[in-house]
């Protein structure tokens, strides 16, 4: 049986223009390489390890989005490695703070989210989904 409380309930695409870059910086870095080293070059072994890993990274932004909302929690996937989950019950608002959006936590804590990567036009949707989350778990606390 599925449990419910752990679907997605929106998703948030990437900008497609981001991963393109990273996807064909990777690809060439591997044909730069892989040239290199049919050369007998050591400097292929160099240019190999950069290009494996942002072919990776791109392969990876390509099938992930970038934010996910669910009922209790919100995750954003910015890349291989931040990946972090927010609670609405540690939130006490969002703020807009000179181009960035500014999650201010119950004991007065301000962390920035990271939105860049994320679609531009996604990116309004994103902050009003998350007022609305949070707003709604503010008026259900019990604390």
């Amino acid at each position: 049986m599925k449990n419910d409380d752990d679907e997605p309930k929106e998703h948030f695409e990437r900008n497609i223009l981001l991963v393109i870059i990273y996807i064909g910086t990777g690809l060439f870095l591997d044909w730069l390489s892989l040239h290199l080293l049919s050369n007998v070059n050591p400097w292929g072994t160099a240019t190999s390890v950069p290009g494996m890993v942002l072919t990776l990274q791109g392969l990876w932004l390509l099938v992930h989005p970038y934010a996910i909302i669910y009922e209790d929690r919100f995750e954003i996937k910015r890349n291989f490695i931040y990946n972090k989950e927010f609670y609405y019950l540690d939130a006490k608002k969002l703020e807009n703070r000179a181009s960035r959006l500014v999650m201010i936590y119950n004991d007065g804590e301000a962390v920035s989210l990271p939105l860049f990567g994320m679609r531009r036009a996604k990116q309004a949707n994103f902050k009003k989904a998350l007022n609305e989350k949070i707003a709604l778990s503010i008026a259900t606390r019990n604390f």
